[in-house]
């Protein structure tokens, strides 16, 4: 029995608190760490998938065509090439046309209105860019890099998608892919 309380009573003394405290503490510290990251994971994870999916529709659009046009696998002869814009002829004798801008991608086709790529990109908060500046390194039949339009026989595209800063501490997406296609010369 202890002192100070009435016969029948039992009470908890301070070290016995002060003890469950420090107890539950070491307790629940890794378990805000870990809410913290399940917080974090539950909206980085998605933007991230979401940047995934939109550089791969991008790329899907721009080396393989959609319902409108054929992309650059099927080009027949490149007219115009620059870092971050490509103009081609494709088998189906469409003129088509790659660019960056204000950092979004666009394409046009037979000089018609510019249309985003994909057409679900947001209006703001996704930048679309290629690596170092430039998304389009153009090849020659020696595999070295040219700048005439005419030599063109294979096109090595890099493409990031990123949403706000793209870093993953501030919870953000960011995607870099890539591809390459050979340019046929068909007569």
């Amino acid at each position: 029995m202890r002192r100070g309380l009435p016969a029948g009573q039992a009470g908890f003394t301070l070290i016995e608190l002060v003890m469950v405290m420090v107890i539950i503490g070491i307790i629940a510290l890794p378990g805000s760490f870990l809410m913290q990251y399940l917080v974090q994971s539950s909206i980085f994870i998605p933007k991230q998938l979401n940047m995934d999916m939109l550089a791969a529709d991008a790329l899907d659009i721009m080396l393989e065509g959609d319902s409108q046009a054929q992309g650059l696998r099927f080009s027949r002869d490149i007219t115009n090439i620059q870092p971050n814009e490509v103009t081609f002829n494709n088998q189906d004798n469409q003129s088509l046309r790659y660019f960056l801008a204000d950092n979004k991608l666009y394409r046009s086709v037979n000089g018609g209105a510019d249309a985003l790529i994909p057409y679900y990109i947001p209006a703001a908060g996704v930048t679309v860019t290629g690596k170092n500046g430039s998304l389009f390194t153009y090849f020659d039949g020696s595999n070295g890099a040219t700048a005439v339009a005419a030599d063109v026989r294979r096109i090595e595209t890099v493409l990031i998608a990123i949403s706000g800063s793209g870093l993953s501490a501030d919870w953000e997406g960011r995607s870099e892919q890539s591809s390459s296609i050979a340019v046929k010369k068909f007569q």
